[in-house]
């Protein structure tokens, strides 16, 4: 018994970690054009390019391993079934409580890895992002702008062009930009620039060139020439804000009051507490029979995984709104999955397996 079970474990380790290393080159390639995106807004600096997009994996991580090994197991006894390797076990006295038993070791290992990442490395790892990001607006420049090539002007309200960028004067030259606002559109050329800074707010200050303003669709525009004409740079802190409770201690989050970071505590626990649902489910999905459709199982496993994933994100949407009991927390959602899980599991195995698995251990043991 004991080969059986470190076989099942070996394949599921197998499957899992390929998993996880195909989506994560798929979310590290999403993660780099965000944060590329991110740079180009000024929002953070050039240079914090790879830290900042190592520090935004361990949220990934955070997702993918239990959602990898979700599937590792869903994927791994399935071709179990389909390869008659489970249904020689089953014929051997082995029932699905079996399967799930010989894999808890793996299970419970992968468990702690989930708290230790989710309350722990990843708090640390949002917290170290805020302070990178939180100094960037301090010392943000015009030098995240590229030479002759049109960009976006630290924001979504416009675009900037400049030919040349002195980086050891921070100043730009033969500059074009377009700004828009919510009742007109600015045009606005200029042989030079420089930012600076003034009661804490930063602004570019343009020199030597035109500024036209007019609204879309008609014919009220006007020119005017001007010898400097400054720019106030769009303040970031609501993009530092964003990182406030997901940066604060898990132990800050036990003692507090405030709804927000009582349902952070609450979202934190989750990618633990839904791996060992997700395991239970997968190893009800996994039973098949040569009858079904191919992938039939994998397909309704992943519908299940969205299904729930949908929940937790409005539990969690409700809680911060105070509108769910906090006691009840996400707890519900597990219990849904859980349930439909040990449904399944009882649908499959079905009420005799216990007399069966007995009657089958007896015969082994008259043999031996």
């Amino acid at each position: 018994m004991n080969i059986l079970a470190t076989y099942l474990r070996k394949q599921t380790i197998k499957t899992s970690m390929v998993v996880l290393l195909l989506l994560f080159l798929l979310m590290v390639g999403t993660l780099f054009t965000s944060t590329l995106r991110a740079i180009a807004r000024g929002i953070l600096p050039p240079e914090l390019l790879f830290i900042e997009l190592s520090l935004r994996s361990v949220d990934v991580l955070a997702i993918l391993i239990p959602l990898s090994f979700y599937l590792g197991v869903l994927v791994a006894l399935s071709q179990m079934y389909r390869n008659q390797e489970a249904v020689m076990m089953h014929a051997m006295g082995w029932s699905s409580k079996d399967i799930l038993r010989a894999l808890m070791p793996l299970v419970w290992v992968v468990f702690v890895l989930m708290l230790l990442i989710s309350l722990v490395i990843a708090p640390q790892a949002a917290k170290l992002s805020k302070e990178l990001t939180t100094q960037a607006n301090d010392n943000i420049s015009l030098m995240g702008l590229t030479e002759g090539k049109f960009q976006k002007f630290f924001s979504s309200e416009g675009v900037i062009f400049v030919e040349k960028i002195d980086v050891e004067n921070q100043r730009v030259e033969n500059v074009f930009a377009n700004l828009y606002h919510p009742n007109r559109i600015d045009t606005l050329t200029a042989e030079y620039g420089h930012q600076f800074e003034e009661n804490g707010q930063k602004y570019v200050a343009l020199f030597n060139g035109f500024r036209n303003e007019g609204k879309p669709g008609s014919n009220a525009y006007q020119m005017m020439q001007f010898e400097r004409n400054d720019i106030k740079l769009p303040d970031l802190d609501d993009e530092i804000a964003d990182l406030d409770e997901k940066s604060k201690p898990t132990w800050e989050l036990l003692d507090s009051g405030d709804l927000t970071e009582q349902a952070q505590l609450h979202w934190r626990l989750s990618p633990a507490f839904s791996l060992l649902a997700l395991f239970v489910l997968a190893v009800s999905l996994a039973k098949t029979s040569h009858r079904e459709a191919k992938f039939i199982n994998i397909v309704v496993g992943i519908l299940a995984y969205a299904f729930m994933v949908n929940l937790l994100t409005i539990g969690h949407s409700l809680l911060e709104k105070g509108d769910l009991p906090m006691q009840l927390g996400l707890w519900w959602v597990y219990l849904i999955i859980l349930g439909y899980a040990i449904w399944r599991l009882y649908k499959a195995d079905g009420p005799k397996v216990g007399l069966n698995h007995l009657s089958n251990k007896a015969k082994v043991a008259k043999l031996s």
